[in-house]
């Protein structure tokens, strides 16, 4: 898989699953990883202002003066380019399903708030390749779903719906977390209703047609019933993937933010879902769109396990667990949150919160980390005096000005 990055190798343990470990020395700001991401949705307050295949803010001032699809009235583009590019993969049961998203049938008892709309279309959107790509067997076309960008194809991991499937999920259930699973039986309902009038819809029509097109009854009545049948075992196919998906999206998915600390969109990159969180990430996502660079924030020995952040590292040991378990579902033992356990007169907390906290952006409600947009050695760097070094945040862009001091003293876990 990760071929192109010669830095990296894939671990697995009982503990811990899957997860990255430096094959290698690794420098500061090094790209680590390129992803694309699988699939993305806008999310359901930015629908109307996000392109639906870039996941960047429209700039014109009207969503009636944009491309959007008029077969589901779910997703808007920034440019008819856009709107092209996504066709392959939209333009069938995906634009299908979201068409009754909000159903008047549906709407009318559901139980589901304003922000659960994004869930159900990312969901569906899986599930509508799912049911193109191994029940109809209708393969997408991986290089147009690309944006036909032949040109930096290398230089990114293309991820899978088989990647997607094989992803790790943690069971949320009455015992792990009995808000979210009444939160989610509620969608599950949703969706299997939503399924079920779309695919039945499409049926009837198709059986219309042919009637109307063939004298022949009997051999009508013979092939309605078997797509009928047929129907109803792909509905029950769609159906028992529904809550290991969610259950896998919702522990893997990224934000997609703007610069303003807003998050437009979701995205499921398998390939990006094997970093493992750590509360003193020695690695940060910088995002354009749907896609995903991983950069070094600091050296890297060979051996070491390579971490992200999966939240806002300004918090408290408490909240940045009770985050954790109620938005991924485990119980965070990264060094930091262990460090009182290591060390009781709270030195080691103390010189891990303030090493991480070097990176944490200075913009007011910015959650980002600086880093190097440049690849730099460190052992170099020290032999420069005074050197200059140039960070950027990962979220808003915001320059900093470090030398090389900056990345010494760092502390031993």
């Amino acid at each position: 898989m990760f071929k192109s990055f010669d830095g990296l190798k894939l671990s697995n343990s009982e503990l811990e699953g899957r997860y990255i470990i430096a094959n290698r020395d690794i420098d500061i700001g090094e790209s680590i990883l390129k992803c694309k991401s699988y699939f993305a949705v806008t999310c359901e307050d930015f629908k109307k202002n996000s392109c639906y295949n870039c996941i960047k803010l429209i700039k014109s001032p009207s969503p009636q003066q944009v491309p959007r699809c008029f077969g589901c009235n779910e997703v808007w583009y920034c440019s008819e380019k856009c709107k092209q590019d996504n066709q392959a993969k939209h333009q069938h049961y995906e634009c299908a399903f979201f068409n009754n998203i909000k159903s008047p049938k549906l709407i009318q008892n559901s139980k589901l708030d304003f922000d659960s709309y994004s869930e159900i279309r990312i969901i569906l959107g899986l599930l509508s390749r799912y049911y193109q790509d191994k029940l109809l067997n209708n393969k997408f076309n991986s290089s147009i779903i690309i944006n036909n960008q032949q040109d930096d194809e290398e230089d990114f991991i293309k991820d899978t719906l088989d990647g997607v499937l094989d992803l790790v999920e943690n069971d949320i259930n009455e015992e792990t977390n009995s808000v979210a699973k009444e939160y989610i039986d509620n969608i599950i309902e949703y969706i299997i209703n939503i399924l079920k009038l779309t695919i039945n819809n499409n049926s009837n029509d198709n059986n219309n047609n042919n009637n109307n097109n063939n004298n022949n009854n009997n051999n009508n009545n013979n092939n309605n019933n078997n797509n009928n049948n047929n129907n109803n075992n792909n509905i029950e196919e769609l159906i028992k993937l529904i809550r290991p998906l969610i259950q896998k999206v919702r522990c893997n998915q990224f934000g997609i933010w703007t610069k303003n600390d807003k998050c437009i969109g979701m995205a499921v990159s398998p390939s990006s879902s094997y970093f493992n969180h750590s509360c003193i990430p020695n690695c940060e996502s910088v995002r354009d769109g749907s896609d995903m660079t991983f950069k070094s924030l600091f050296p890297i020995k060979k051996g070491d396990q390579i971490n992200i952040s999966y939240l806002a590292l300004d918090k408290s040991t408490k909240r940045r667990r009770d985050y954790l378990k109620f938005g991924y579902y485990f119980h965070c033992q990264c060094p930091r949150c262990n460090s009182t356990d290591i060390d009781p007169t709270g030195k080691l907390e103390d010189s891990l919160d303030n090493w991480i906290s070097k990176f944490y952006c200075h913009q007011k409600k910015c959650t980002g980390l600086y880093y190097s947009k440049l690849k730099l050695s460190l052992q170099s760097l020290t032999n420069i005096d005074n050197h200059e070094i140039q960070l950027s945040c990962s979220t808003c862009n915001d320059q900093l000005i470090v030398n090389s001091n900056f990345y010494l003293n760092k502390p031993n876990y």
